[in-house]
C-alpha cells in the first residue's frame, strides 16, 4: 500500500455553481510545493486511477513519485481527483458525471487554483503568485478529459497528454478486444457501441454507476513485464471507482478528436513504445489547432508510464519541454 509522503498539504474546491447538480460538489488535490514555484502543474489520472497515481510512495521501491520528481524541479504540483473520483464529490445522479460535467468541474477548479495562486492563499504558499503558468497534465482517460476540458474552458496556459489515442479507441478495444466503432455511422449506434465496450470493459462492475474496474486483466498493456511484482501489487491497491459514464464517453467513435482539433495552445504528447497506439506519431495529426505540437515515445514503457524503469527519462522531458515554452508578459500562455 502506498503512502503520500511528499503531500504537504490538501486542498478542497467547492465546484457545485458549474455544475447541474442539487447537492454540494468538491474537488479534492493534494498540494506538493516548492520554495519557488515556477508554473503550476495540476495533474489528472486516468481511469480506475486516483491522485496517488503521481505520488506512489512504495516501501522499498523509492522514486515513482512523479509530483516529487517535479516538485524538486521547482513545479507546484496539484494532484487532483476528478468528479466522481477518489476524494471528489460523487453525485448521487452518476449517469450524469460525464465529460460535460467532469470537465466543467475541473475547469472550475483551474480557475479557482488560479485565483489562489494571485492571492497568495496559505495552502499555496502565502506569497502572491500573478500570472503563474498552469499547464494541464492528464494521464489516459484523465489526458482525454483534459483536453475536453481545455477545448471548453480554455483554463490552461498548456497542456501534457500522456497515454491517450483519439484514434483506435482505448482501453476497451486493447483490453477486450471490442469492434471498434464506424466514425461516420449515426450517433445512436456510435454511442450503443461505446456503452457496450464500457460494460465489457467494466464487467460486474457496471451496474454499480460508480465501478470499480478490475486490473489484474489489464496488467499486460498498462506494465512491462520488467515491472515489479511489489510495484505492480501497490498500483493494485490504489484502484478507485469511476462513473461509468465517463468511459462511454472515452470511447465514443471520433468524439474525442473533435475536442483536440480545437486546442490552440502549446502540446505535449507522451506515450510509452508499448503503449496503447501502435503509431504514436500519427497522435500529432488530431491536434490541428496548435501551432507548437510536442511528441515523446518513452523507451521500454507500457501504459503506465510512471512504473516504468525509464520513467524518469519522461518527467525529465516534461521538465524541459515546460521551461522552454514561451512566456509573455502576464505569463498566461494562451493565445
Amino acid at each position: 500500500m502506498s503512502t503520500r509522503g511528499s503531500t504537504q498539504a490538501e486542498l478542497t474546491v467547492d465546484v457545485s455553481a458549474s455544475l447541474p447538480f442539487d447537492e454540494p460538489s468538491h474537488i479534492a488535490a493534494s498540494i506538493h510545493l516548492p520554495e519557488a514555484p515556477r508554473a503550476a502543474l495540476i495533474c489528472w489520472p486516468g481511469g480506475s486511477y486516483a491522485r496517488a497515481y503521481w505520488d506512489m510512495q512504495i516501501p522499498g521501491h523509492p522514486g515513482y513519485s512523479f509530483a516529487e520528481h517535479m516538485m524538486a524541479q521547482g513545479y507546484l504540483v496539484l494532484a487532483a481527483d476528478h468528479l466522481g473520483v477518489g476524494a471528489s464529490s460523487k453525485p448521487a445522479d452518476g449517469d450524469r458525471v460525464g465529460f460535460e460535467t467532469m470537465s466543467a468541474a475541473s475547469a472550475t477548479f483551474v480557475e479557482q487554483v488560479r485565483g489562489l495562486l494571485e492571492q497568495g492563499a496559505p495552502e499555496l504558499g502565502g506569497a502572491p503568485l500573478p500570472g503563474i503558468p498552469v499547464v494541464g497534465v492528464g494521464h489516459s482517460l484523465g489526458a482525454c478529459l483534459t483536453v475536453v476540458t481545455q477545448a471548453r474552458h480554455r483554463c490552461y496556459d498548456a497542456v501534457a497528454l500522456l497515454g491517450f489515442t483519439h484514434g483506435r479507441k482505448e482501453l476497451a478495444v486493447s483490453a477486450v478486444g471490442a469492434a471498434e466503432a464506424d466514425p461516420d455511422a449515426d450517433a445512436d449506434l456510435r454511442r450503443r457501441t461505446a456503452i457496450e465496450q464500457a460494460r465489457a470493459f467494466f464487467g460486474d462492475a457496471w451496474d454499480d454507476v460508480y465501478g470499480l474496474v478490475p486490473r489484474g486483466p489489464n496488467h499486460g498493456w498498462l506494465h512491462r513485464p520488467d515491472v515489479p511484482a511489489a510495484v505492480v501489487a501497490a498500483d493494485d491497491a490504489e484502484a478507485v471507482r469511476w462513473p461509468r459514464q465517463s468511459y462511454v464517453d472515452a470511447l465514443l467513435a471520433g468524439y474525442s478528436a473533435e475536442f483536440a482539433a480545437h486546442l490552440d495552445c502549446s502540446v505535449f504528447l507522451g506515450f510509452g513504445d508499448h503503449d496503447v497506439p501502435p503509431v504514436p506519431h500519427h497522435e500529432v495529426a488530431f491536434y490541428t489547432g496548435s501551432d507548437d505540437v510536442t511528441l515523446y515515445v518513452l523507451p521500454d514503457a507500457a501504459h503506465c508510464h510512471n512504473f516504468a524503469a525509464t520513467r524518469t527519462r519522461l518527467w525529465d522531458r516534461i521538465d524541459r519541454w515546460a521551461k522552454s515554452l514561451p512566456r509573455l508578459g502576464n505569463g498566461d500562455l494562451r493565445q
